[in-house]
């Protein structure tokens, strides 16, 4: 049998003693249980005679939704306009003026480290920076707690190739799966590796 045929099958409906009784006034039933098994067999058996045309293919969950991808792609790439990059470049702006987002001397003054040493956290992914343009670099005031750095650090060890912008809205803007709250305000000594992988399934990793 079809394993569409099957799944139909398997998933009809039970004939009950309820059902039996819509018949009550046709013909005459002395055993309302034995005749609703009889009626499930009938029904069972007659669905699974059906054949199927041999042009109908069974997809497997694989391949509808790559028919659903391949649908949902567009023909041409898009490339945006001048329009496009100058808004996207004054929110980005926006974001790296935010008062939290600390210059890195001031950083460096207030984590008591010296500037290179920021810059050697920098670039062992233990830091998060960011950066537009000529401006210098900004570090998110967050990393100054032990365990949103220790977070945001687990984040960027292993989402290397990711730009450092999508990593800071990935940590810093609410999530539905955490309350409508942001990870790294809601992150724990405890919840660390929870809050990651939060983090991890925004960004459409799947770290284990």
């Amino acid at each position: 049998m079809p394993k569409t045929l099957e799944f139909i099958v398997d998933h009809l409906p039970r004939v009950t003693v309820e059902d039996v009784h819509r018949f009550f006034t046709t013909v005459e039933i002395r055993d309302a249980n034995a005749f609703a098994a009889e009626l499930q067999a009938f029904v069972q058996e007659c669905v699974g005679s059906v054949e199927l045309p041999a042009s109908l293919e069974v997809e497997t969950m694989e391949q509808v939704l790559a028919r659903k991808a391949t649908a949902l792609r567009s023909s041409t790439r898009w490339i945006p306009g001048e329009t496009d990059i100058q808004r996207g470049r004054a929110i980005q702006l926006k974001a790296f003026n935010q008062p939290h987002n600390l210059p890195l001397p001031e950083f460096a003054r207030l984590a008591d480290k010296s500037r290179q040493q920021i810059y050697k956290d920098i670039l062992a992914r233990r830091l998060l920076a960011l950066n537009v343009g000529p401006r210098g670099q900004k570090l998110p005031d967050w990393q100054l707690d032990p365990v949103k750095q220790q977070l945001t650090q687990a984040v960027l060890q292993e989402v290397e190739g990711i730009d450092n912008w999508t990593i800071y809205r990935a940590l810093s803007e609410p999530l539905e799966g955490l309350g409508g709250q942001s990870p790294v305000d809601t992150v724990t000594a405890g919840s660390v590796d929870d809050v990651a992988r939060a983090v991890f399934n925004v960004l459409g990793l799947h770290v284990h």
